[in-house]
């Protein structure tokens, strides 16, 4: 049985958002790092044939904030990168980022109750897929992102 296409994101793409919209110029303390979160969900498509989006997105957020890669911003970038993630994949999670509104306290909540544990990245995935919603058309940033995405 053929698996479905996704696309993910690669760490240079991660970096250019968390410099776009969290640090800018900020580069990784420990590159090596982000490289492994980034390339986690497609590890965990690839080792247990997952494709549901959502815990993809998780999977890759969860490592983002754990794996520490940047000086600040962590939570903000695994965010940012989980919403790029599902974009390019044909969902979102914000519509403006970091909008001051109970949908992104709600989203911002959730990844501070994985960083301290309460959550599972499974929890996160299921609490993704409840409030994210079909992105359509693509606009012009995500068109950019899906073309130099990998494809998997």
């Amino acid at each position: 049985m053929a698996t479905k296409k996704l696309l993910f994101l690669t760490a240079s793409q991660v970096q250019r958002l968390h410099a776009r919209y969290v640090v800018s110029n900020a580069v990784p303390i420990q590159p090596s790092m982000l490289e492994s979160a980034v390339h986690s969900p497609m590890n965990m498509k690839h080792y247990t044939m997952e494709e549901d989006v959502f815990r993809l997105a998780a999977n890759l957020a969860e490592k983002i904030m754990k794996n520490h890669a940047f000086q600040d911003g962590n939570k903000r970038t695994a965010l940012l990168a989980a919403d790029m993630f599902l974009k390019i994949n044909g969902y979102y999670l914000q519509k403006v980022p970091f909008a001051e509104d109970t949908h992104n306290k709600g989203l911002a909540n959730a990844h501070v109750a994985v960083v301290t544990n309460q959550w599972t990245a499974d929890q996160l995935g299921a609490y993704y897929k409840s409030v994210a919603a079909p992105l359509v058309p693509f606009t012009a940033e995500v068109l950019e992102y899906r073309n130099s995405a990998t494809e998997y």
